[in-house]
């Protein structure tokens, strides 16, 4: 038996004998899959606000770090639970690892390509060298590029728009609610035409989910679904309440030494509610639907990216 898993099996045991159920609190740890920043907004409001101790858990909110992704600190057991976008997960089922979603956050795709020059199609970038992240999170226009068979020069970066902003590259992938905003504060200034949405491009594929081993949840399943709910709620209580999920969001930040600022995290706030409401209902629905795990599926299967379908129900729960 791991480790993780005999702590927190004593934890609960220990709960259960001494404890009223109503006061239990069983620890686990979570862990996003970036940095502070109000990208993770819901889960921070449900730990401050007590949502997590109100269904018997005491939740760590540990940040990766280059080193050590949050997909390490799940295969290891340092973290039982964390976020990944779609396509990185199912890349991980792809390599063996059993996931389950346990709830799904946001509903559409954040990401854009941002051109020097005019588009009228990402066809427009073939030859030229386009920034994306060294962390990864780039499969998918990886694989637009790959099916129009778009010869483009991938260049790495960090965390920071500077590859732009020195014209080192011709365009560079941001994220709607992220880099995008940090290029408009260095001065930059874009017309339509210079931007590219994968969402308006047929990859409206869905980010940041919730996730956990499928051996974990067979045996935790009640605490994980109480995870679920409790940042369920903070969630909404940061939907309905904006700027003092902001006082959280800065205190967590200012907390884990994250340079940054108002204006930028009511920015990313802003988007994030946006990418979690569907599309036709407008509602935050909190679920991976079937027909996004096709099409994530038919996009990277059909162009490299995945050696094996990759089916909604590989991702469901047991």
């Amino acid at each position: 038996m791991k480790m993780w898993t005999l702590r927190l099996a004593m934890t609960l045991i220990a709960c259960h004998l001494s404890l009223p159920a109503s006061l239990a609190q069983v620890e686990l740890v979570f862990t996003p899959q970036w940095t502070a920043q109000a990208q993770f907004a819901g889960f921070y409001v449900a730990q401050t606000k007590g949502f997590y101790q109100e269904v018997g858990l005491k939740v760590h909110i540990v940040h990766p770090s280059s080193s050590n992704p949050c997909i390490n600190r799940l295969k290891d057991g340092s973290s039982q639970i964390i976020t990944l976008q779609l396509p990185a997960a199912m890349h991980q089922v792809d390599q063996g690892m059993q996931l389950v979603n346990v709830m799904q956050v946001l509903q559409n795709n954040s990401q854009m390509i941002v051109s020097h020059k005019p588009l009228k199609t990402i066809r427009d970038l073939d030859g030229k060298k386009v920034g994306t992240w060294h962390a990864g999170f780039s499969e998918l226009a990886f694989a637009v590029a790959h099916q129009q068979q778009i010869n483009i020069e991938w260049v790495e970066f960090a965390q920071n728009v500077n590859l732009y902003v020195s014209k080192a590259v011709d365009a560079t992938m941001a994220q709607s609610y992220n880099e995008f905003f940090q290029l408009q504060l260095a001065g930059q200034r874009f017309q339509p035409s210079q931007l590219i949405y994968l969402a308006d491009i047929g990859c409206n594929v869905p980010e940041d989910g919730i996730y956990v081993t499928a051996d974990f949840y067979r045996v935790h399943h009640v605490e994980v679904e109480r995870f679920a709910e409790a940042t369920r709620r903070g969630w909404e209580w940061a939907a309905e309440h904006p700027e003092e999920t902001l006082d959280i969001v800065m205190e967590i930040t200012r907390r884990n030494g994250v340079s940054t600022n108002r204006p930028a995290q009511r920015w990313m706030l802003n988007q994030i509610l946006e990418l979690a409401e569907d599309r036709k209902s407008g509602r935050r629905t909190y679920r991976l639907e079937p027909e996004a795990v096709a099409l994530a599926n038919k996009l990277m299967r059909q162009n490299g990216y995945l050696s094996k379908d990759i089916t909604y129900e590989m991702l469901s729960k047991p």
